[in-house]
């Protein structure tokens, strides 16, 4: 009298016989056979499970889309603005700046930003203080050296003229060595000047380019030319100053480490900027060359720029003779 059931090899139809008696008499029994056709529901369960699988997958995605957007916005592009920032900061012309916000990374970008500020508030001292140093000791070659050497020049004068009429040979070894101390005097003059420049602050710009031209010809033996156009009232003072230095390390490197037969140096205005440049027909800059021990002039020529907010570039220009270009440009602040 238990019931039974029996699924058939596909899985689809499902057989169930239930046996029962039809009255209180166990002799009379009777069974009832009940055919199911499971087809058209695991089609309509397939489906609604095919749905429901894309409904979650769709959900799903939709999620991940926005946690990855959430952390791109508040993680990722933030990363990739602070480090922006830092390259920023290690370019001549870049100006530190910060994320906005309270989080971690605006925190970090704001410490980064005062401490780049800070260090280059420590160059400026630093070069300052190395200007200073340099006119006190182009002062003391001035005030000191150069006032021995004319004097021991005027001594041997006397002395070549004592001795000329009882030998001429001694008269003309007196003579040499006045004259040789007549171009070390002009020489340490104009390294005294070098290093002390007043003539920026009585004659201009001008005036001290002109002087390294003549230091170069004298102390290089370099054929020098100056192309100028008056800037007095595009920069101060002290960027005048700035910008004469920049000439200067960049008009003794190529004759250091060039060898050049001809120098010429630009001087004019392009657009908003001031545009110096420093051509030559020596052999082209390279900064293994050009360093000098760690490289202090380079250094210190780097950081001019970074405070005047100028560029350096180098060109070569091809030709029959090839000459090296060395261009910086000052952009000029909106007033």
């Amino acid at each position: 009298m238990a019931p039974a059931f029996q699924w058939n090899a596909e899985k689809t139809s499902l057989v169930v016989m239930v046996p029962f008696f039809e009255t209180h008499e166990s002799s009379s029994r009777a069974a009832v056979l009940i055919r199911y056709d499971a087809t058209l529901a695991l089609v309509q369960v397939r489906g609604e499970a095919w749905q429901e699988s894309l409904r979650q997958a769709g959900v799903l995605l939709a999620s991940c889309l926005l946690l990855w957007f959430a952390l791109d916005e508040l993680i990722t592009r933030r990363v990739r603005k602070v480090v922006e920032i830092l390259r920023a900061a290690s370019t001549i012309d870049g100006h530190p700046t910060t994320l906005e916000g309270h989080d971690e990374l605006s925190m970090i970008s704001k410490e980064f930003a005062g401490t780049v500020t800070k260090l280059r508030t420590a160059e400026n001292m630093v070069l300052e203080a190395a200007e200073q140093e340099r006119r006190k000791i182009g002062r003391d070659l001035h005030d000191d050296l150069c006032q021995r050497l004319s004097a021991i020049k005027m001594k041997a004068g006397v002395v070549q003229g004592m001795i000329h009429e009882k030998d001429g040979k001694i008269a003309n070894l007196a003579g040499q060595v006045a004259e040789e101390l007549s171009e070390s005097t002009v020489i340490a003059r104009s390294m005294a000047w070098g290093l002390a420049p007043v003539g920026i602050e009585n004659h201009g710009l001008k005036d001290a380019l002109e002087n390294v031209l003549r230091f170069a010809e004298k102390s290089y033996m370099v054929q020098c030319s100056l192309d100028y156009s008056d800037l007095s009232s595009s920069l101060t003072g002290s960027s005048q100053e700035l910008l004469f230095r920049i000439a200067q390390e960049l008009v003794v490197n190529a004759c250091k480490h060039s060898k050049p037969n001809v120098i010429n140096i630009t001087v004019r205005m392009e657009d908003s900027n001031v545009v110096l440049s420093v051509i030559h027909d020596g052999t082209a800059f390279t900064e293994k060359s050009a360093a000098d021990g760690h490289g202090m002039g380079l250094h210190l020529m780097s950081q001019r720029l970074r405070t005047l907010s100028a560029t350096l570039e180098r060109t070569i220009e091809k030709g029959e003779r090839d000459f090296s270009i060395a261009i910086v440009r000052i952009p000029l602040k909106s007033p």
